[in-house]
Formats: C-alpha cells, sequence, structure tokens
C-alpha cells in the first residue's frame, strides 16, 4: 500500500521472520557466532533462549540458508509435551517418512539415515524451535538420540531454541545429565536505543528506501514504546508508515508514530510500553526541527577551522567517507553505513561510498544489501577500470558467498577477460565450474565456508565462557 509512496522494493518491517532482514547488531552477532560455532565445531547441543519476538526463528533460517548445502537439517515447529514420542517428528523434518511408523522401524529409520549421511560425510542437525513446549520426558527422548553419536565421528548436532522458560527447564536437577552437554547456551537481549535506531535504518535499506525516512526522535520514541523488542519495533513501524501513507508524509516523525501508536494500543492488546506519553504527544504540534534532524553519525576528529572560507560540499562529503572508513576499522559498523551513505550523494564518491556500504553490509552478514550496493556502485560511468574491477570483484564474491553461483561465476569470467591475472580469479573460475557441474545444487565443496562468521572462528572460543542469561 505505502511501497510505492515511499520507494520501498518491498515491505521493510513485515512480521514473518526474514533472514535477509535480520540486523546483525552485537547481540545477534553475538548469538549467530556461537550458533556457527557450535556447527563447526561439532557440539552435541546448542541452546538459544530470548523472549516472544527477539529474532530467534530469524537466526536460525540464517543458520539453514549458510549451512543447509553441506549438511542435512531438519526444523521442528510445532511439538509439545503431549506427544507420545518425539522421533516421528524428526522423521518427518528430514523428510525421511510421512507415515506414522512404530517406535522400532522409525529408529531403524532414523539410525540408517545417520549412517548413509555420515559416509558422505554430512551431519544431521535437529533444530528444535519453541523447545520450552516439549516438557523433560521429550527432552530425555533428545538425550538418548544423541548417544548415537558414538566413535569419533559425530553425526547427530541438537539446537534448542526457545523462550526463558527452556532455560529454567534445563536447570532443574533431575536435567542434569543433558545440561551437561550443553556447549553453546546464548540468551538473547533486546536492542538499545542507538541499536533500535541502526535496526530501522538496517531494514528500510534493505528494502529499497531511504534510511533517514524515520527521523531520530521517531525512532527513541520508538525504541521507549517496544524496550528494544525487535517484533514489536516491526508493529510500531509498520503501523506508522501506513499512518504516514495515508497523511502523504514524507518523513515519519515522532508525532506521527505517537498518533499510530496511540490509535493500535487502544485494543490493550500490543504490549507496549509508556502509553501515557502517547496522547500528549499526538495532541502537540508538530516540531518543524524534528525533519531536519541528521542522523546519528559518530563524533569525527576535531578538524582546524578554515578562516578563509566554508568548505564546500565536496569537502564535507570526502570527510564524511574518511570518518565512514574510521568507524568501520573500528567495527562501528552502522555508524559507518550512515556516514557512507551521506557520502555517496556526491557524484565523486558514488563508487567508492556504495563500494564501502557494500563491504560494511558483507561483514554484517547481509549479503543481499551487499550484492545491492555492489552493483549500485557499478553504475558510476566516472569509474577507472582499476576501481571497476575492484568492485566486480567483490561483487562475485559476494555472489559466491550467497550461493548464486552461476551469478558469480559468470562475474569472474568478466573479470577474467579484462585482466587474466586479476587476483585469484583464474581459480575461483575453475572451482565454480568444477560445484555447478559436479553438483547440482551448486553449493560449496564440503568443509568450505565463506560466511562473515566462519573468518572469526577462532575469536568465537572465547565467547563460550563470557556470553550467557
Amino acid at each position: 500500500m505505502y511501497e510505492t509512496f515511499y520507494n520501498l522494493r518491498a515491505k521493510p518491517f513485515a512480521l514473518l521472520p526474514d533472514s535477509d532482514f535480520l540486523y546483525a547488531g552485537s547481540v545477534h552477532r553475538a548469538a549467530y557466532g556461537l550458533l556457527e560455532y557450535g556447527v563447526l565445531s561439532q557440539a552435541p547441543f546448542m541452546v538459544l533462549t530470548g523472549d516472544p519476538g527477539m529474532g530467534k526463528t530469524s537466526l536460525l533460517q540464517k543458520l539453514i540458508a549458510e549451512h543447509g548445502q553441506k549438511h542435512s537439517i531438519g526444523l521442528i515447529t510445532n511439538a509439545r509435551y503431549d506427544i507420545e514420542h518425539l522421533l516421528p517428528w524428526i522423521l518427518l523434518s528430514l523428510g525421511l517418512s510421512t507415515k506414522q511408523l512404530d517406535p522400532v522401524e522409525a529408529y531403524h529409520v532414523f539410525t540408517q539415515f545417520l549412517a548413509q549421511e555420515a559416509k558422505q560425510h554430512r551431519r544431521v542437525i535437529l533444530i528444535v524451535d519453541e523447545a520450552q513446549s516439549l516438557g523433560t520426558e521429550l527432552l530425555e527422548e533428545l538425550r538418548l538420540l544423541s548417544n548415537l553419536n558414538d566413535g569419533k565421528t559425530l553425526k547427530l548436532q541438537i539446537i534448542l531454541s526457545g523462550q526463558p522458560d527452556l532455560h529454567a527447564l534445563l536447570q532443574r536437577i533431575d536435567m542434569t545429565q543433558f545440561a551437561q552437554r550443553i556447549v553453546v547456551d546464548y540468551h538473547l537481549e533486546p536492542l538499545t536505543e542507538t541499536e533500535t535506531g541502526h535496526c530501522i535504518r538496517h531494514r528500510l535499506r534493505v528494502a529499497g528506501g531511504s534510511p533517514s525516512l524515520f527521523t531520530n526522535k521517531a525512532c527513541a520514541l520508538i525504541h521507549r514504546l517496544t524496550k528494544g523488542n525487535p517484533r514489536l519495533i516491526n508493529q510500531v513501524c509498520e503501523i506508522a508508515l501506513t499512518y504516514g501513507f495515508a497523511e502523504q508524509a514524507r518523513v515519519i516523525t515522532s508525532k506521527l508514530v505517537a498518533q499510530a501508536a496511540l490509535d493500535r494500543s487502544k485494543g490493550g492488546i500490543l504490549p507496549l510500553a509508556g502509553r501515557e506519553e502517547l496522547a500528549i504527544l499526538a495532541a502537540a504540534p508538530e516540531d518543524t526541527t524534528e525533519i531536519d534532524a541528521p542522523i546519528p553519525q559518530a563524533k569525527a576528529a576535531p578538524r582546524a577551522p578554515d578562516a578563509t572560507r566554508a568548505p564546500s560540499k565536496e569537502q564535507n562529503s570526502e570527510a564524511l567517507y574518511q570518518d565512514g572508513l574510521r568507524m568501520k576499522n573500528e567495527n562501528r559498523l552502522e555508524e559507518a553505513l550512515a556516514l557512507f551513505e551521506e557520502a555517496s550523494k556526491s557524484p565523486a564518491l558514488w563508487l567508492k561510498a556504495h563500494a564501502q556500504i557494500g563491504i560494511c553490509c558483507r561483514t554484517m552478514g547481509n549479503l543481499r544489501a551487499a550484492i545491492q550496493a555492489f552493483r549500485i556502485a557499478l553504475n558510476d560511468s566516472s569509474a577507472s577500470s582499476k576501481e571497476v574491477l575492484d568492485v566486480q570483484y567483490m561483487l562475485a564474491r559476494a555472489l559466491q558467498s550467497s550461493l548464486q553461483n552461476k551469478e558469480a561465476l559468470t562475474v569472474y569470467r568478466q573479470l577474467a577477460r579484462a585482466q587474466p591475472d586479476y587476483r585469484d580469479v583464474t581459480s575461483r573460475i575453475k572451482q565454480l565450474a568444477a560445484s555447478t557441474t559436479g553438483r547440482t545444487n551448486g553449493g560449496p565443496k564440503p568443509g568450505t565456508s565463506d560466511s562473515w562468521v566462519s573468518q572469526a572462528f577462532d575469536s568465537l572460543h572465547r565467547l563460550i565462557g563470557t556470553h550467557r542469561p
């Protein structure tokens, strides 16, 4: 409804879990890093907890998307404590059987599948979402199934995801044997006020819109109302965009958010905080200075003033670009993105700024946004051949990481025609040509990983002892 008005390709705040829109803030990066560490280090059990709406399912979908080519992954989403056995649900999630098998036959089918996958150097990963609903008996069934991991080769890994009740359940005395096998244990905390603003701008950016569509005060109000819960953030932003479209407002202000949230909360169902200020904000006159407020940016190093003349627009853009580079080097990626977005408005910095946006997005795990940014950068007709080659290479790497191997191969071949000895293009062409002909799914070879967390594998060892509820 409002997508065309705000130049959006998709709804940025849809409630359905979508890993492409997942905001990779510090909390979610650490959570995903630990999950991927558990997969790579062959942890038998992993646990992820968090309040409803914190993004657990989106993280699991991201894990499936990045590792589903190398392992057999089954996702169980609706098992409850009152079912007799969990194994039939496991077989169904792995596509092994749709029939009601007796326990002995079901056990035989599952063990045969584990052995078959192990011969092909593939592990079976079971993901149980909403695992707090299982109860102790079904959790014990999972523990017994993990005993199939005999010898030196791990065949089965299990990931439990659920609400805080799951953590309380696993702390019971009668669950001691189960708890001792858990290698990864992480609890998702709400977003901070700064992260809430970054999250809103990130989702707008992925949807193709302007990251400054919501003002700073609007983002701050959304944080107070939602207490940093991503699902509630999406709900408030969605209704605010609807109201904005109805009023033909080009910018979403705090007053507009207050009006939308006030109407939405009248039913008493949506659990928003700080409702008492909504009526006051909604009735207050519009703050004309709010729309001009800039996106929060990192403080730049002080510069000596030029007494002769004011800096030109190009000089300001270059300063923003250099500040963005500093933020990127300090791993303050969201702040760097905001600076590069501003710098990209300068035609002279179009390619460089969008290339840096792509690098930041790729580091944060948002490959779709990275690919889009690299493609936008290549629209600069004034770029040098060297700059074009570098961005084409980054585009090809991002395509390869997102398993779009045919497109990546096309770009690599373009690079090879332009400069045959460019970096490792020749070897990558051979690798992708072999994989696309030797594997029907076009996925990477077993044992390889080009994900953003895999590159930090060693550092994740330290997180095991420091991140827990």
